[in-house]
């Protein structure tokens, strides 16, 4: 066992000593909390800055919106007065209706004016669309835009329903939900949008975690082995220590960047107003389920590189676990909306994604039944026992190995044969 713990922290030291683990572990997150950031401040000073005023050429074939929509003009500018709008009516029929399409188009490729908007009498009457032509396709502009034609046509279809829309308006009014800890008996605050992305972003730190520290694990076995390195530590250690001495190291290396990672993340979770959302029961399901995914992970990475040769040669072989392993993440809006539909349950079965899903279930709903969380452990416990199994009988077959790589029929052949 000594031999093996001197391999884990030689792999751990030449590991965390590297350029690409200082840039993947610190600086990548960093950097990402500081453009997130800034990115907030920078749309804090572009809503500062001063628009000039951009007209808006007006064609009502029905006549009936364009008083609401100059009240609604006028509000708005009141409420936003560095970046207004003016209304400038056109009259126009059906038969003209043509040519003034024509020359307005011509007016807004000259930026005589912003955009100019037609609304059709079944705009009113019926589910016709209004339409908008402008040259640029600013967002920020749309969503201005949309703001004034939409309760200016919802007051024109009032008026011609014959009803006071000052007085319906406010019985159609958002009716908020004021959440309540059933545990605790206090008011909690709810976050849409925070309740959305936590679980993915839990599985997400969890799935680069595990991922991308056995596939470093891969790509190491990989070098040593081109090298011959491996020889020389295979004269003094045997298979079985080298392997799990490689595998504890990477562990070690695995939950440094996954701590490093939570740290920033808990500091954008904050500046955000996300930070309720990172509870520590969520943090403990992420820490629970870690170690097992990552043997599983390492284990078969570390087969595959031990049979193979060349980097190209193991990224054909581990291409359908990585594949495989792709599937929480396609699947993870449907799994969070439905944590304990047919579907969530199955799958929390399967052990290469086992804790990718329950990770995702877990942060989804607190309450899933104890027993899932259990029998989903045992399962995934199993296949680690199994992924190791197979893993030491592949390498000590195949480090010392060289030639053609190897197919997976091989492999399970060494493995039954070791």
């Amino acid at each position: 066992m000594h031999k093996a713990l001197t391999v884990a922290y030689r792999e751990f030291m030449e590991t965390v000593r590297t350029k690409a683990f200082v840039i993947g572990a610190i600086i990548v997150p960093m950097l990402m909390v500081v453009i997130i950031m800034a990115m907030e401040k920078f749309m804090k000073l572009t809503e500062r800055d001063e628009i000039p005023q951009r007209t808006l050429a007006v064609v009502d074939l029905g006549g009936h919106v364009m008083p609401a929509l100059k009240a609604s003009v006028a509000g708005f500018n009141e409420r936003n007065p560095k970046r207004t709008f003016v209304v400038e009516p056109i009259a126009a029929d059906e038969a003209s209706l043509l040519s003034v399409r024509e020359e307005l188009r011509e007016r807004v490729l000259a930026e005589k004016i912003y955009a100019y908007i037609e609304i059709s009498a079944d705009a009113v009457r019926a589910d016709a669309p209004v339409l908008l032509a402008r040259k640029d396709a600013q967002i920020a502009a749309y969503r201005d835009i949309r703001e004034l034609i939409k309760p200016a046509v919802m007051a024109a279809r009032f008026a011609d329903s014959g009803l006071d829309m000052s007085r319906v308006m406010p019985l159609l009014r958002d009716v908020d939900l004021d959440s309540i800890d059933v545990r605790a008996g206090t008011s909690k605050k709810e976050n849409e949008m925070a309740r959305t992305m936590t679980p993915f972003v839990f599985m997400f730190f969890l799935w680069m975690g595990t991922m991308g520290i056995s596939q470093g694990l891969l790509t190491s076995l990989i070098e040593e082995k081109s090298s011959r390195i491996v020889e020389v530590l295979l004269s003094a250690i045997s298979p079985m220590q080298l392997m799990t001495g490689k595998i504890l190291g990477a562990v070690a290396v695995g939950l440094l960047m996954m701590g490093i990672w939570f740290g920033f993340g808990a500091i954008g979770a904050r500046n955000f107003d996300f930070g309720s959302s990172v509870s520590l029961t969520n943090v403990g399901y992420l820490a629970l389920y870690f170690l097992p995914a990552f043997l599983l992970s390492a284990a078969l990475m570390g087969a595959v590189g031990s049979a193979c040769n060349t980097l190209k040669e193991a990224q054909s072989l581990s291409t359908p676990m990585t594949i495989f392993n792709i599937v929480p993440l396609m699947l993870w809006m449907p799994l969070t909306q439905g944590p304990q539909s047919p579907l969530a349950v199955a799958l929390s079965f399967v052990p290469p994604i086992t804790p990718f899903v329950m990770v995702l279930r877990l942060c989804a709903d607190p309450n899933t039944p104890v027993w899932q969380i259990v029998a989903s452990l045992v399962v995934l416990w199993l296949g680690v026992f199994a992924a190791i199994w197979f893993a030491a009988k592949v390498f000590r077959v195949g480090v010392l190995m060289y030639g053609k790589a190897p197919t997976l029929g091989e492999m399970i052949r060494w493995a039954r044969q070791a």
